[in-house]
């Protein structure tokens, strides 16, 4: 149990830490999905390797950085192997986009040295790909 002073500094840093991205200065991570109709990929895909963020951090985005194909894609986030959240996003016209969007993420507070991985799943079922980073800040 936080302790009263514990819960404003939570409260504090949630508001006012620096906006940190994950890979930073690099590609974003490519997923793919498994081959059949919502089928999850077959294996997870690392995100943040383990050790990398030192201190506990909070997701707050998914930053979709490339997708092969028009779809729906349901990209599920975990700690480890944890299922921590997961968001469903559609493109209808990928070849006509000027931008790909960065879809709000929700979560608890995730411990420091967490590994973090991912699968994706499509409508269609195809083995379709999203590349993308993660926007954390630190607690």
């Amino acid at each position: 149990m936080i302790d009263k002073a514990g819960r404003i500094r939570r409260i504090h840093n949630h508001i006012h830490s620096q906006n940190k991205v994950y890979p930073t200065l690099a590609n974003g991570v490519q997923i793919a999905a498994a081959a059949g109709l919502w089928a999850p990929s077959a294996g997870f895909t690392e995100i943040i390797p383990v050790d990398t963020i030192t201190s506990d951090f909070a997701i707050h985005h998914i930053n979709v950085e490339a997708a092969s194909d028009a779809d729906t894609y349901e990209i599920v986030l975990y700690a480890g192997e944890t299922e921590i959240g997961r968001v469903r996003i559609t493109f209808i016209d990928i070849a006509n986009s000027q931008t790909l969007p960065s879809i709000p993420f929700m979560a608890e507070v995730v411990p420091a040295n967490t590994q973090i991985q991912a699968k994706i799943a499509t409508k269609a079922g195809g083995s379709e790909t999203i590349d993308l980073s993660l926007a954390y800040h630190l607690h």
